[in-house]
């Protein structure tokens, strides 16, 4: 786990990634575009290392969580032409196992544009079409 501003990150899965420190999250970032969840919108940056999902946070701050740059490919790959929700990408595998990185990797993908949010909802999931 990476500690910031009193906030966890999970690591990246595979060890290659593990040695990246933080200030390497935040080199060369670009903005990729933004995803509309149920409460706020996030934005997401590109860096070298992986994508970055920001969002406000209630106490006037930011909270930055990092998704394998390997994700969209990898949801591409096993999910296109499918409808999925974050708790079926966690019992996928892969880099998803931490609380929010499914959810963190859809919102990649949505702001990417490979992805779009549908106005449906699987219970209290949201369900995404994977393009």
């Amino acid at each position: 786990m990476l500690r910031a501003a009193g906030r966890c990150f999970p690591m990246p899965a595979s060890r290659a990634e593990e040695k990246v420190k933080i200030p390497d999250y935040f080199k060369d970032v670009r903005y990729v575009g933004r995803a509309k969840g149920s409460r706020r919108t996030y934005h997401v940056f590109q860096s070298s290392h992986a994508y970055l999902v920001v969002s406000p946070n209630s106490r006037g701050g930011l909270n930055v969580n990092p998704v394998s740059g390997k994700a969209p490919d990898l949801i591409t790959r096993r999910f296109r032409g499918r409808h999925i929700t974050s708790k079926r990408l966690a019992k996928a595998g892969g880099p998803f196992r931490a609380a929010f990185a499914p959810l963190n990797a859809l919102y990649v993908m949505v702001a990417l544009g490979r992805a779009s949010k549908l106005k449906i909802m699987e219970g209290r999931s949201m369900v995404f079409s994977i393009k």
